[in-house]
């Protein structure tokens, strides 16, 4: 009995999926970490959304030509549709509660000031209208381009300036009057 040579070139190129996924894992995992929790994605659900993000990366791996690209934009889609999910619950999370109850130790690099500092950044991030936040995110935090954000985006890079100069004033403003995401 002779296989199937189908069915052998569809194990060999399954294998290939998961391997490129796995790849894909590991060179962009922090990135896409990162990026979710900076969209707006509450604490307690970063790794479900990050976990979402790659599973929509793994059934379109053949489509995939700018992967930062396309799994930012994944982020962006993922971290939408967590908020507003967030927006339609009744159940109120305490983040901070959620944290003391799974590790009561801080880390040697956890100093109170840089604690604080992440906070205030992320409340500036939250106050940021989306379409300035992208482009705030990707340009200062993950040291992307003008070009490649423009790229990833899909927008003009005029476009991407003019986001990043309005995010920047919009940022500067906030940390003038005490980081409360107010201007």
């Amino acid at each position: 009995m002779s296989e199937d040579p189908r069915a052998t070139i569809a194990v060999g190129s399954e294998q290939q999926r998961r391997a490129q996924l796995e790849r894909l894992v590991r060179e962009h995992h922090t990135f896409v970490w990162r990026s979710v929790q900076r969209l707006g994605v509450p604490s307690a659900d970063v790794a479900d959304a990050v976990q979402e993000v790659f599973l929509l990366a793994g059934r379109k791996l053949d489509e995939m030509r700018d992967e930062r690209g396309f799994l930012f934009q994944t982020c962006m889609y993922v971290a939408g549709h967590v908020r507003r999910r967030a927006q339609r619950c009744r159940e109120v999370v305490d983040d901070d509660r959620v944290h003391a109850e799974i590790d009561e130790r801080a880390t040697p690099e956890q100093s109170a000031e840089e604690s604080e500092a992440r906070a205030t950044l992320q409340t500036i991030l939250d106050a940021m209208a989306d379409e300035l936040r992208v482009v705030f995110v990707l340009f200062e935090l993950e040291r992307v381009t003008m070009i490649e954000i423009s790229r990833m985006l899909g927008i003009p890079a005029g476009t991407v300036a003019s986001r990043l100069r309005r995010a920047r004033e919009f940022f500067l403003s906030c940390v003038e009057c005490g980081g409360r995401g107010e201007r």
